[in-house]
Formats: structure tokens, sequence, C-alpha cells
């Protein structure tokens, strides 16, 4: 397959700066697109890396002001070009196009460079919110998206870019703050006295506006500078004694407070204070939200329903799945649960069929219509969870199946709650012909494995020759698994990072030379890391035995203040016996260009990444043999050396 090559031209004319973008694959008309204008374009696929796909699919992501659009444009095929065109308007900043095949399964995002294009202004250049929306998609997002590379050092050279072709542009807030973060992310060692030489020329300003008291104040905080960002903090409350801090504060009262009386107190104080206008809508429904959730753990299930009863009923489904979710986990309150759950689910369902609401921007329309299916799905789930407490099999059934087939039976998790109510309501051959699939296809957890064993018990009239049996249901599942993983599998070097562990040892990359060692990056906020944590201990214990293997899980993101004993809190709290480092000034975590958490890397004995792995799909046994593969390959088997990309 071709690669594509991709040319960044700058012309220097009468002084004007004009960034003009050139594609092998892709030709953009006009070249410097301006706002309310259309664009036109065209895609070549023989000089793509589709070449040899069938069909290709287009998205257009348009960045502006107001956030992110996707457009789906009329597409002409001519042979192997695909053209169209679409409006900009006033808000547009940015273009990036996606091209892909086979459901999204197969990319062209021009080699990770991916393929943007700028917004431009009647100065010819690029407007300034052009360097912004840029440097996110190359700072992580764009990997998000379409999978781009993550290149810290693109982002921090476009916001320059944006400052030197708009002097004004550090007079933005927001701006200037996404600027020194990417200086942060970048520039390391060297970063805190950079940035603290700009914080001074910021507080040396006359008239400094509130959010420039509060970007001082905050980076202080974050060199653990307190004194100085205290009095940063005292300065902008005194100048600015009705300002945007005191409703923040106010607002973050309500989601401090801890039982839901506290926090409704709150809320009134906040209401007295900041009568509600239209534009508070959105803060209003969110508090009321966190109100009636709050009262859930209080299991004062009537306040929940008085607090939800105002919302939009998107909000109020949301609230009362969350609620009742965790009062089934519970076995507590069912009938009150069920009649929330139903709620929920049959709004969920209607919204599913026949939409209400409008498709949001940043959507497809098959982004959306799957959003629907998946949020009917997973309000199903809860519904048939609460039905099987209720051991009301019969009803509980028909949600369960449905909320598992529209994860087209691949969601370990689903898959369980489904197989729970199948074997109460279907005969037991058929039962456990459905559960050997979920097994042959990773998609079993382990509840639903000790469903299959009661089954097999039951027909056999014994429990011989069930470890045998399961064994050779899972070799193909596995053997699957090795391969998808295999091809994943990528060779670069580590960041190196020094960091202290909770006894204040200094743990450093190179002092674990000649080891596999797996990375965690992990946060005591993040559910996510949470919930994997119990896998993540069993794979630990698993590899016990070898002296050759480490495992460090780096606690990042902290915004509390102690971080230290935060983490020792959560780790004794939960009985984990991790190794713990702390990334008190997240920057190893940007070294590692991690976008979100929790995120792992298993890195080879000579310090070289050869794995991966974002986020947590609720399965404890597929990460378990996940993480246990992606070790044994790092190890140096030969036969996963063949994937290296």
């Amino acid at each position: 397959m071709k690669k594509i090559i991709v040319a960044v031209c700058l012309f220097i004319l009468a002084g004007t700066t004009r960034a003009q973008v050139k594609f092998e694959a892709l030709q953009v008309s006009p070249q410097m697109p301006k706002a309310g204008q259309t664009v036109s374009f065209k895609f070549d696929k023989k000089l793509s890396s589709l070449i040899d796909e069938k069909k290709v699919d287009v998205e257009v992501y348009i960045f502006g002001k107001k956030g992110l659009k996707i457009v789906e444009p009329k597409i002409i095929q001519t042979g192997i070009v695909y053209s169209g065109n679409f409006k900009i308007d006033s808000n547009s900043t940015c273009i990036a196009f996606a091209f892909s095949a086979n459901d999204n399964k197969v990319k062209d995002n021009n080699a990770g460079d991916g393929y943007i294009v700028p917004v431009y202004g009647s100065n010819n250049k690029p407007v300034l919110g052009y360097y912004s929306s840029a440097g996110s998609l190359y700072s992580g997002y764009g990997e998000y998206l379409f999978g781009m590379k993550t290149v810290t050092d693109k982002n921090l050279s476009l916001l320059e870019e944006g400052m030197n072709a708009y002097p004004e542009a550090k007079n933005d807030a927001s701006y200037f703050s996404s600027y020194l973060f990417a200086i942060n992310a970048v520039k390391k060692k060297e970063a805190q006295s950079i940035i603290i030489d700009y914080l001074k020329t910021l507080a040396a300003k006359p008239d400094l506006k509130e959010a420039e008291y509060n970007t001082l104040s905050q980076w202080y905080t974050r060199f653990k500078m307190k004194s100085t960002a205290d009095s940063f903090t005292h300065i902008m409350k005194e100048k600015f004694p009705n300002g945007k801090w005191k409703k923040s504060e106010a607002v973050n009262a309500v989601y401090k407070a801890k039982d839901g009386d506290s926090k409704k107190a709150a809320f009134e104080d906040y209401i007295k204070a900041y009568p509600p206008s239209a534009d508070d809508k959105q803060i209003i429904n969110s508090l009321k939200s966190a109100i009636a959730t709050a009262y859930q753990k209080d299991k004062n299930y009537e306040a929940v329903k008085y607090w939800a009863k105002d919302l939009p009923m998107d909000e109020k489904a949301s609230v009362y799945n969350n609620v009742s979710w965790y009062m089934a986990l519970a076995n507590d309150g069912m009938t009150q649960a069920k009649q929330m759950s139903y709620e929920a689910t049959t709004w969920a369902k209607k919204e599913m069929i026949a939409p209400t609401e409008k498709k949001p921007d940043s959507y497809t329309k098959k982004q959306w219509e799957q959003q629907r299916k998946n949020l009917y799905a997973m309000y199903g789930d809860t519904y048939s969870l609460i039905l099987f407490n209720l051991k009301d099999y019969k009803n509980g059934y028909p949600y369960a199946k449905e909320a598992a087939g529209i994860n087209k039976f691949k969601n370990a998790e689903y898959n369980e709650r489904y197989s729970q109510l199948m074997v109460k309501v279907t005969p037991p051959a058929m039962a456990k012909k459905e559960i050997e699939n979920f097994v042959r296809d990773g998609a079993a957890s382990s509840k639903t494995k000790e469903l299959l064993k009661e089954l097999y018990v039951k027909e056999k009239k014994s429990d011989k020759g069930y470890d045998d049996y399961l064994a050779k249901l899972e070799a193909a599942a596995k053997e699957k698994r090795k391969e998808e993983i295999a091809k994943t599998m990528i060779n670069e070097t580590a960041p190196k990072f020094s960091l202290k562990d909770l006894d204040g040892n200094d743990v450093s990359l190179a002092s674990l030379n000649g080891k596999v060692v797996v990375v965690d990056f992990w946060a005591t906020w993040c559910g996510p890391c949470i919930a994997s944590m119990p896998a993540m201990k069993a794979v630990q214990e698993k590899l016990k035995s070898r002296d050759d293997v480490k495992f460090v899980f780096i606690d990042t993101w902290e915004s509390v203040e102690n971080k230290k004993q935060n983490a020792i809190d959560f780790m004794a709290k939960n009985n984990y016996p991790f190794h713990v480092l702390l990334d008190n000034d997240d920057k190893v975590v940007a070294d590692f260009k991690v976008s979100g958490i929790p995120t792992k890397f298993i890195i080879d004995k000579t310090g070289n990444i050869r794995f991966k792995s974002v986020g947590f799909g609720s399965n404890n046994d597929a990460l378990i043999d996940e993480v246990s593969m992606m070790v044994e390959m790092a190890s140096g088997e030969t036969t996963a050396n063949k994937h290296v990309k």
C-alpha cells in the first residue's frame, strides 16, 4: 500500500503569511477557504492507503468557536475519485477530513498526520482559532477521532505560530492557558522556569482581568508555590468581589457537599444568591441531578424523584438509570428502582426508534443512531437486572437479550445479565449452547462461566472433565485474541522517567532495565481506572513468580492538595498491593502522550514500548489475558515479532 506524502508550503507575499496545505490524495478548493464559502474536495483512492478498499466513507470535521460540527456531504464517485462540497460558516476555524472503509475498521489518516486544512481570514492568514483547534488534534484529540499521531511538539509550534501571527492571543486567557500547558508538556525540565517568566510578565500588566488572576493562581499552585498562588487569589477576590469565582464557589459547594440534605442546603443558598436565568438552565439541571443522586446514597428514594421530576427527560432518564443501577447492585429498594428504571428504559426505546431531539452536530448519522441504541441497551440492561432481582425472569429476559444483541453479544457484562436470565427461562441445552459461544468469543465473564459450569454439572451429573471442556472452549478465543494483540505490537523508545513512590524512594525506568515493565497510568477519581484494578491485581498476582516483570502504577492528573496521602489512603482502603509512583507535575503522562486514562504501556527489557492499551472494557478476565499475553510477547517471543509495525 502506498504511503501518503504531505507537503506544507509557506509563501511570504507582501509581508503576509499564507499556509497552503497540499496533500497527495486530497485536493481542496479554494486552497484558502474562508468563512461563508463553499468548499469543494476530491479524494483520489489510488493515491491513498485505501486503494484496495471497495467503498470509501467520507466525513468532514469542522471546528469552530462553538465547538465541533461533523458534516457528511453528498459524495459523487467517479471511478476511484470521490468528490463533494460543503459550506463553512462564520464560526469555522479548522477543517479536518476523515476517510475510512469497512465500517471504519480501515482508515486513511494521511500516515498519521491527518488531513487538516486551516480556515483563513480576510487578511489571508489562518484565523486565530485554527492554531488551537489544529493543536488539539495533535495533542491527542486527533488520535481519538481518527487515529492521528499525537505530536505534542506540533501542538506547541502551532500555538506559537498563532501568537506570532496574532500577538493579541496572549491576552486570550483560554489560548494563553493552552500555550502554557503545551510548554509544560514539551519543554520538560525547563518548562517551569519558562512558564514562570511568562507569569511574571502577565502579573506586571496593568488592570489584570479576573481570568488572568485565575491563570496566575492556578499555575503557581501547580508549581507548589502556595503563598504566591494564594496572594493572587486574594487580590482577585478583592478586585472582583462579585466575580465569576464567587458563583463558581457557590456551585462547587453543592458538588462538594457529602449527602443529599447538605447538597440541598447549598443549592438553596446558591439559588438565593443567584436567582436562575435562562443562561443558568444547564448548571441548575446539573445541580439537581447531583442532589437526586446523593439522595440515592441516603436511600431517600422519594427525594430522588422530587429532585429529578423537573429535569429534561434525557437528564431525568440518566439520573433514574444511574440511581436504579446502584440500587440493583445492592439489591435494595427494588420496587422503587423498577419504577424509575422502567421510565428511563421506555423513554430510551422510544428515542431509539423515533428520536424527538435533533441530531447533535458532533455526531454522524450513523454515530447518532448507534449512540441511541447504546443508550437503550444500557438502560435495558439495568432494568433486566432489577427484574432478575425481583425474580421476574420472563419479563427481564427480552430486555437483557436486546441489550446484549445491540452489543453484538461481544460485551461480557451485558452477556452476563443475559445469561443469568436465559438459564431461568430457556431449556438448559439452549442456554448452554449460547453461553458456550460467549466463551468461544472471549465475551464471557467469570459469573457467566460459573453458570456454564452449573449447566455442565446438571447435564453430566458431575464436574468431572469440566476444566478440560472449558479450556477447549477458551482456546480458540485466546488464540484469536493473541493474534489481534500481536498486530498492535509497536517498537518505540519509552520516555525516561524518575518518580517518587509512596515511601519516598526514587524509581526510574533506567533502574528497571532488563525487566518487562507494565506501566499503568491512573487516578483516584477515574471510574474506569478503579474498575480495572481488581483485574490488574489478579494479573500481578498471576505473574508474581516472574522476576523479569515489574508493575508500576503511576498516579497522575490529580488535583487534590496532598497527592501522596490521597494515594496512600486509596491503596489502604482498597487493599491494593501496587507499587505506586507519583506524577505530581503530570509531566510523565505528557511524555508518554497519554490522552485518556486508564492507559497501560508494556515496555520490553531494552526500554522500548511494545504495547499501548487505552481504557477498560469491564471484562476482568479479558484484561488479565490481554496483559499476560502482552507481557509474554514483550519478553521476546519470536512469533510475535513478525507482527511489529
